[in-house]
């Protein structure tokens, strides 16, 4: 029979099967907080066990005297195995699925989130689980207080927010129309207001095109100005070198005295009457419709001071002669540069051979009688196998070199003033050369070739703009040249022969073109030269 004491724990909470010496022999239950009788050793639940020994003190197994007293605590193997005891959380039926230790129950159900908990809103009165407790009293409960977003005012019940919120749209019906009266009032008003405003943009705007018109038409006629001065100076720029001129008469060069003519647009070289004795680093230009060789170094004659000229009037050909002329050099000079300006020509540096040195001079020699030569200025260096040329009343020397070794070449650039007879260092070239060749190109200098400080040949090609003293690489040439000639045919630098990296001399012809802006190869010289010189006729 089972007995009224239900104090242990519920035989079915447990996951395995319990072993029924540990059972209470009251409540016939699994032994809850365990003691027993001391002399047999019967097991019970302390509750069970102390409310028994409030009716008798007798062990109701054995019926020996017994009081709470003499109660002793059982074996440590039986609280061991009870602690172990696999148990179902109290709140099973309520949802939580955990198993712990019957050591751990306690602690278990004290946090369990199964745990029932009453809502606390006024009128509710439902039973949650605890976990729950706090989503429904503030999210389901019909008898949450609320708050209201416009107001801040907090409503007891939902039914007094419905209230509330049913009021409000009322009130929005309301606004919605009182505002749509005063947008339609405003929405005209702005209308008009556009209206007007943009009938005021349209005047401007139709104002503003009649000043564009005017304004395309002014700048119409300033394009046209500009594009005359364009060809205006294009013209001018062709004219500083060869003009029309479309002949190309290039006069010995190292170990030989013919000469020979290109025409450029046949694209065909043509032999001429060759000089008296092989001529090189000389130089050469025209006046008076001759072609002028000054100086340089003559076969069995070393340096000379002379000059030779051949007439040009009319087309030269085999039948043309050399003559001498009465003007001199200031000294036997090669390797030398030379300009014309006005009836004088303006010599600069060069090799003095019976020195055995190198010129620092500038020198005026007068193309007329009585050929007179005079010394204007000393260079700040002194100078061989340099370039000079001329724009307006300034001679403009580059490069060079103080003796013939390549060590000894110079980078500096020299603005010598005819009127004022000052010189002025300007800004140097990017890099040391000599024995190169130069053009004018407006008022840009281009130095072509020549020898590098190193000893090697170039083939590199700059421009130097004169007014910012600023210069610039352009395409370098198809064959490294030393020693060799430039001139200026419409649109083309034509650079002429020259010395190669091996030491030998070149036939080859090459032009560059500022249109296309790259080397052509043209046709080769019936000679191979360097250190000769050329002119345009």
């Amino acid at each position: 029979m089972a007995s009224n004491y239900l104090q242990g724990y519920d035989e079915a909470r447990f996951a395995i099967t319990v072993n029924q010496n540990f059972l209470c022999l009251i409540c016939f239950n699994v032994l809850k907080e365990p003691v027993m009788c001391s002399r047999n050793q019967h097991c019970f639940c302390r509750a069970c066990i102390t409310k028994h020994l409030q009716n008798s003190q007798r062990c109701p197994t054995c019926a020996d005297e017994l009081t709470v007293e003499t109660l002793a605590e059982p074996q440590r193997m039986v609280k061991d195995y009870l602690n172990e005891l696999p148990i179902h959380c109290v709140h099973i039926n309520r949802g939580c699925q955990e198993i712990v230790q019957l050591q751990h129950l306690d602690r278990h159900e004290a946090t369990c989130g199964f745990t029932p908990a009453v809502c606390t809103n006024q009128g509710c009165g439902a039973t949650v689980n605890k976990r729950d407790l706090i989503h429904h009293e503030s999210e389901q409960c019909e008898f949450r207080k609320l708050k209201c977003h416009s107001c801040g005012e907090t409503m007891k019940t939902l039914a007094n927010m419905e209230k509330r919120i049913a009021h409000l749209e009322t009130n929005m019906v309301a606004m919605e129309t009182t505002m749509g009266k005063n947008m339609a009032t405003n929405i005209a008003e702005m209308k008009t207001d556009m209206e007007e405003k943009l009938g005021a943009v349209n005047n401007d705007v139709r104002g503003l095109k009649t000043a564009l018109i005017e304004g395309f038409d002014q700048m119409k006629d300033v394009l046209v100005k500009m594009e005359d001065r364009i060809k205006e100076n294009t013209r001018k720029v062709r004219n500083t070198a060869s003009g029309d001129k479309e002949n190309i008469i290039v006069a010995g060069g190292d170990e030989t005295g013919s000469v020979e003519i290109f025409n450029w647009s046949l694209k065909l070289w043509s032999p001429l009457q060759s000089m008296p004795k092989k001529r090189w680093g000389a130089t050469s230009f025209l006046y008076n419709n001759h072609m002028m060789i000054a100086g340089g170094g003559c076969t069995g004659s070393g340096y000379v001071e002379n000059m030779i000229r051949m007439n040009i009037d009319l087309n030269p050909d085999l039948s043309t002669h050399w003559n001498d002329c009465a003007v001199k050099l200031p000294a036997k000079l090669a390797y030398h540069s030379s300009v014309l300006y006005n009836n004088q020509l303006m010599v600069t540096g060069g090799c003095i051979e019976s020195f055995n040195k190198t010129s620092d001079g500038i020198h005026e020699v007068q193309l007329v009688p009585p050929y007179a030569v005079k010394m204007l200025l000393r260079m700040p260096e002194q100078r061989q196998g340099h370039s000079t040329e001329i724009i307006d009343d300034n001679l403009l020397i580059f490069g060079g070199g103080t003796t013939q070794k390549s060590k000894d070449n110079l980078s500096s650039a020299v603005l010598y003033n005819l009127k004022t007879n000052e010189c002025k260092q300007m800004v140097p070239l990017p890099y040391e050369v000599c024995d190169m060749a130069s053009v004018r190109w407006g008022d840009n200098i281009v130095v072509i070739g020549g020898v590098g400080k190193d000893g090697n040949e170039l083939d590199t090609v700059i421009m130097y703009n004169v007014k910012t003293e600023q210069s610039h690489m352009l395409p370098p040439m198809r064959c490294k040249r030393r020693g060799c000639a430039a001139v200026v045919i419409g649109n083309n630098i034509v650079v002429l022969g020259g010395m190669d990296e091996q030491g030998h001399d070149q036939k080859s012809v090459e032009a560059f073109n500022f249109e296309s802006y790259h080397w052509e190869e043209l046709p080769e010289m019936s000679q191979e030269r360097s250190f000769h010189t050329v002119v345009v006729v």
